[in-house]
């Protein structure tokens, strides 16, 4: 077997040094990615809410149980204590992450799809623990009803790192904007 082992090392030399150095390559440039992709806290940010906004969405088709999912899915991205200044006191609160996604749940069914997207990011690292994020917030999509809605807000979100995480702590509605 030895024998065998040693026979087969031999002749295929070659091709076991290129299948090493390719293994050592990929894994070199996977490093080199990772490094570079996650360096920057601002590209962790805007990263991370590209991600929240994409959970947030309803495509059309998404079944109850893809809607669970997403929203359950939305806990992930905030502070045990969030803060909501929305401008209507009614919605205007402090919210655990669990209610966000309950309140996520009732705001989906309402929607035969619905996209939410931001424009304009604008990310400042306040602390290497805290950020702020301007942006302009999109939400479109049709109703159950069938109504179209194309609402655009100016928003601030607060942001801390936590567990290696950065979470939302507070979100602000700085100005409606009318289109």
């Amino acid at each position: 077997m030895v024998k065998y082992l040693r026979y087969f090392i031999v002749k295929n030399i070659k091709y076991i040094k290129d299948v090493v150095l390719i293994m050592f390559l990929a894994l070199a440039v996977v490093a080199v990615l990772h490094f570079f992709d996650n360096s920057s806290p601002e590209k962790q940010i805007a990263m991370r809410l590209e991600k929240f906004l994409t959970d947030a969405s309803k495509v059309s088709g998404d079944k109850l149980s893809t809607g669970l999912i997403k929203s359950k899915s939305l806990e992930k991205f905030f502070m045990p204590n969030c803060r909501f200044h929305i401008g209507v006191s009614a919605f205007s609160g402090t919210y655990s992450p669990e209610q966000i996604s309950s309140n996520s749940m009732r705001c989906r069914t309402m929607f035969k799809y619905v996209k939410f997207s931001a424009h304009d990011v604008q990310i400042k690292l306040n602390s290497p623990t805290t950020a702020t994020v301007d942006f302009t917030g999109a939400l479109n999509g049709v109703t159950k009803s069938s109504k179209a809605i194309n609402d655009y807000r100016e928003l601030t979100c607060e942001l801390q790192l936590a567990e290696g995480e950065w979470l939302i702590s507070s979100v602000s509605v700085r100005e409606i904007i009318k289109k």
